[in-house]
């Protein structure tokens, strides 16, 4: 086989599994969220403000991280955004009381986010020509799900093998964070360090830049397509209570669920970057599903509500998932479809995640309050989500008429 393929395909692998691992320690506490709560003491309270901390310095970072990934070489900011993910890992694993949590958690929102974040959706650009842009980052979702289900499967496994949970959750974590110390040492070697095109660029003139991109009509229609499609994103995570509290679905039912969803974010997002490449279109791609998510969270509406309604709500909802990772491996590929210069890949990656992904501040405490209200709650979910859909339709749409209308001008423009 050709050894650039191999070199290729062989980083997008160490990108994806990195990418998978390198999120689950800042939210590690979802996973052992009572024997961490017991080894340090915390109250419910605390628990809480250990994420708050870590989302402080997170939001924030991500448009300074289109900063960083412009001016300095990926290669240098992942293996430094592994590494120290990973050392942060082994220090919270010692519990080393709320205090020292509450910093390492801050930290983490540092560097996984401003210092990764932006790096890694420059890095996938960069593997491969505009016509391979759809499978990169499609390989790289779908793997990355598919890694990520085998790291829960096997944290879960030491997790087991203890009969102290206390001691069980903490080597849990550090296996964890090993793996992302193994994976920062690889990129050093792996990955290349061709962008040296925006070392010509001064500091503050990548700063200049990254607010010329603002001025970028097309730039807010990828914010658009982002902040729609991640909302309904947020919102799948609520089918399985749905399930549960409305149609009878046993817990353990919901967790198997949980460990399947990984399975198909490796599903959706593969087939959502080849397709991508096969229609010459991430954008097509982008549009097809969404209008499918927009018809399938209004199918929800119809189901019956008895036992005989749950393996319909099942099928609807593993549907839904495929689409939505079909989306979510596309809508940084399509900055490619936008015509931006790859250049500024990290400025323009940065804005649209810190404006697309603004659902996190308002969409989980928006939910919750509709679904207190019983079922009346879960429909007015399944109506917002069905608008989702279409406003992201839409903003594909209308980004796709730009692109056709004026591409020689917004060639002109895009080159900062």
């Amino acid at each position: 086989m050709n050894k650039a393929l191999i070199k290729k395909y062989g980083t997008l692998l160490l990108l994806a599994a990195g990418s998978g691992f390198i999120f689950q320690l800042p939210f590690i506490r979802e996973t052992f969220y009572v024997p961490i709560q017991k080894a340090m003491g915390l109250t419910n309270s605390q628990m809480g403000m250990l994420n708050s901390w870590y989302a402080i310095v997170a939001t924030p970072a991500y448009f300074l991280g289109g900063i960083v990934a412009d001016k300095f070489s990926p290669k240098i900011m992942l293996t430094f955004s592994f590494i120290s993910t990973g050392i942060l890992g082994l220090w919270f694993s010692t519990f080393p009381g709320f205090t020292a949590s509450r910093i390492i958690f801050a930290l983490m929102g540092f560097t996984t986010v401003m210092t990764f974040w932006s790096s890694v959706i420059k890095a996938t650009r960069m593997l491969g020509n505009s016509r391979e842009q759809g499978r990169l980052f499609g390989l790289q979702e779908g793997l990355r799900g598919i890694l990520n289900a085998l790291l829960v499967f096997v944290m879960a496994g030491i997790y087991a093998g203890f009969s102290d949970k206390v001691v069980g959750a903490a080597w849990s974590i550090r296996f964890c964070a090993i793996l992302l110390l193994v994976v920062g040492v690889l990129c050093w070697f792996v990955i290349d360090r061709r962008q040296e095109d925006g070392k010509s660029e001064t500091l503050g003139e990548v700063v200049i830049g990254m607010f010329r991109c603002l001025k970028i009509p097309k730039v807010w229609l990828l914010v658009g397509i982002v902040f729609t499609a991640y909302s309904i994103y947020g919102i799948m995570s609520y089918i399985t209570t749905y399930a549960i509290n409305i149609y009878g679905m046993s817990e353990e039912m919901g967790a198997t669920i949980g460990g399947i969803r990984y399975l198909l974010q490796g599903v959706g997002g593969i087939i959502g970057g080849f397709l991508a490449d096969k229609i010459h279109s991430r954008l097509k791609v982008i549009m097809g599903s969404s209008a499918l998510l927009a018809v399938s969270y209004i199918l929800y509406l119809a189901i019956p509500n008895s036992a005989s309604g749950l393996p319909l709500v099942l099928i609807n909802f593993m549907f839904g998932l495929i689409l939505v990772y079909a989306i979510r491996s596309q809508y940084f590929a399509d900055i490619d479809d936008a015509g931006l210069d790859v250049n500024i890949t990290g400025r323009v990656s940065g804005i649209v995640s810190t404006f697309g992904y603004l659902p996190d501040l308002f969409i989980f405490t928006m939910i919750g309050s509709w679904i207190d209200k019983g079922h009346f709650g879960y429909n007015m979910m399944f109506i917002y989500a069905g608008a989702m859909g279409i406003g992201c339709l839409l903003f594909a749409f209308i980004l796709q008429r730009v692109i056709n209308k004026k591409p020689e001008k917004a060639n002109q423009q895009n080159r900062l």
